[in-house]
């Protein structure tokens, strides 16, 4: 393989992950702006029995 091929090679592969890369970033976001506007995590449930603070692992 010759050196001309061998760069297309790897600016392809390259800017494949660099496009994974801000795809996940843009994903994260709009995941993360959901998760933020999200009402049933901020009020919980009321007919779940409280918490306890001292049992930390449920059992």
């Amino acid at each position: 393989m010759d050196t001309a091929a061998m760069a297309i090679l790897i600016g392809v592969v390259v800017v494949f992950i660099a496009g994974g890369l801000v795809w996940a970033f843009i994903a994260d976001r709009k995941r993360n702006e959901d998760v933020a506007h999200d009402t049933e995590r901020l009020d919980p449930d009321p007919t779940s029995p409280p918490v306890d603070p001292s049992n930390r692992h449920g059992g």
